[in-house]
């Protein structure tokens, strides 16, 4: 690899100076129970009915077609980033960098710990921008401010906030075509799952 292409590192990740497994899951679990709290009370107060679904939907359709289409997509959409990621990874400098930035974070997980904040962040997140933020403010805003809540304190993690907009607005997409949120919801505990999991490994 040429020096024009190094990524810039700055997690030393070795056992030693890894965070504390019970630490990060600490610190998550105290974040995501609050954010779904929080949703839950948006929800109630904006008058949107039914966290899970969206009022006037694209598609004219029954609940158990609009649930059908909902859980493909999201199907499609998790399987095709999680098989996306590690091409990325491997070909762009900039994902290198947050593949290192990230793996000093999450790299001395277990397993069971990954599914845990694979779950609490899918079903939070999916809750407080889906199926709270997004009937208040509309598709394009929530998947803006999406991306901003994953800005990092380094360069490389500016790419990761774009990424996180860009995934926030398909699955968006998903919710304002379906008015369903469990596909969103479901794809979202998918990716997270499985590329921490990746991130972990290598």
């Amino acid at each position: 690899m040429s020096p024009a292409l190094q990524p810039e590192v700055h997690f030393d990740t070795s056992r030693a100076t890894l965070p504390s497994p019970n630490r990060i899951t600490a610190l998550a679990l105290a974040i995501y129970v609050p954010l779904t709290i929080g949703a839950l009370v948006w929800a109630r107060l904006a008058g949107h009915g039914s966290i899970w679904s969206l009022h006037a939907p694209w598609m004219d359709q029954t609940y158990l077609a609009r649930f059908l289409v909902s859980i493909v997509l999201g199907f499609l959409l998790a399987t095709s980033i999680v098989a996306l990621t590690p091409r990325v990874v491997e070909r762009a400098a900039w994902a290198r960098a947050l593949h290192e930035e990230l793996k000093g974070v999450i790299g001395s997980l277990r397993s069971g710990e990954i599914t845990l904040l694979a779950l609490a962040s899918g079903f939070a997140e999916e809750l407080f921008f889906r199926g709270a933020m997004q009937p208040s403010l509309g598709l394009w805003w929530t998947s803006l401010i999406f991306g901003l809540v994953h800005v990092g304190p380094r360069r490389s993690f500016f790419a990761w906030a774009v990424w996180a907009g860009v995934v926030g607005l398909a699955l968006g997409s998903i919710f304002e075509l379906t008015g369903v949120l469990w596909g969103p919801v479901l794809a979202h505990v998918w990716i997270n799952q499985r590329n921490m999991t990746f991130i972990r490994r290598h």
